[in-house]
């Protein structure tokens, strides 16, 4: 639920901000929009995987009963192995870091 609560929160959010920052229905001003909310929105991924990094342990202590004390030893050995793959996805695909800054 909080979840929810929080990517409609952050679609909100970026509505507020195209239309304030004045998107119409122009391509071309949806484009530098975009462009210049860019920086902040790759931010805000950085943040999220921070957090998650950072709530791994209290996500393995929440799950359900019935998993085995393997597989939550399992989940919480994979915290490093899925934050850092999504740390790349993000500097590779969104930032574009190797191949030259795309913002």
């Amino acid at each position: 639920m909080t979840a929810l609560l929080a990517i409609v929160g952050l679609a909100a959010f970026v509505v507020v901000a195209l239309i304030a920052l004045g998107f119409r229905d122009d391509l071309e001003v949806l484009h530098q929009v975009v462009g210049r909310i860019k920086p902040y929105l790759a931010g805000l991924h950085l943040l999220a995987i921070g957090a998650l990094w950072l709530a791994w342990p209290w996500l393995t202590r929440r799950l359900p009963a019935h998993w085995p004390n393997e597989a939550r030893a399992a989940f919480l050995g994979a915290r490093h192995r899925i934050c850092i793959g999504l740390l790349f996805i993000e500097l590779l695909v969104v930032l574009g870091i190797p191949f030259g800054l795309s913002m």
